[in-house]
């Protein structure tokens, strides 16, 4: 009887092993490496609101964290997601652009400084700063949450970086 209706249980989808498990590993790869720059470039935005860092050292630091996260936004572009997982890897790509609109927002924080008619004590720099620092923890932070749900799926269910299906997945966990 078990021939005639298969080996029983739930089937995986065919096709999903070596695809899923390169495009995993490509992520993670990714995925730790931009996590790094964020954290870095977000506490160098950080420095710059306390006044902790000098302006000038902080500009070429954040010129070059764009550059490179421009490279890893292609490596992520050429990057082939499952089709189930297309969705949210382009949902992280939007958010890689958020954080680089928040280093871009900082620059210009620091470019306003460089303006003779502005005095040391101008409050408009900082405001650029503040925006910049939140645009990158903020995209950092649902980059996380994307990941977590990216490396997490299964062939056959639901693909989701929602609240809900991040508590569902701590619920089977425990």
């Amino acid at each position: 009887m078990r021939a005639l209706f298969g080996r029983g249980g739930r089937r995986r989808p065919q096709g999903y092993g070596r695809e899923l498990a390169d495009y995993r590993a490509q992520l993670v790869r990714q995925t730790l490496r931009i996590d790094e720059v964020l954290g870095e470039v977000g506490d160098l935005i950080e420095a710059l609101r306390r006044r902790d860092a000098d302006v000038e050292d902080a500009l070429e630091r954040l010129t070059a964290t764009e550059q490179a996260l421009d490279e890893a936004a292609e490596g992520l572009r050429e990057m082939l997601a499952p089709e189930e997982l297309h969705p949210l890897h382009v949902e992280y790509e939007a958010n890689l652009e958020r954080a680089l609109r928040g280093i871009v927002t900082a620059e210009r924080g620091c470019g306003l400084t460089r303006l003779r008619h502005r005095g040391p004590e101008d409050e408009e720099p900082f405001t650029y700063w503040k925006r910049g620092q939140q645009n990158v923890q903020h995209a950092r932070l649902r980059m996380s949450e994307l990941t977590d749900a990216l490396l997490s799926w299964e062939p056959g269910t639901p693909a989701e970086a929602s609240v809900a299906a991040r508590l569902h997945r701590a619920d089977a966990e425990d």
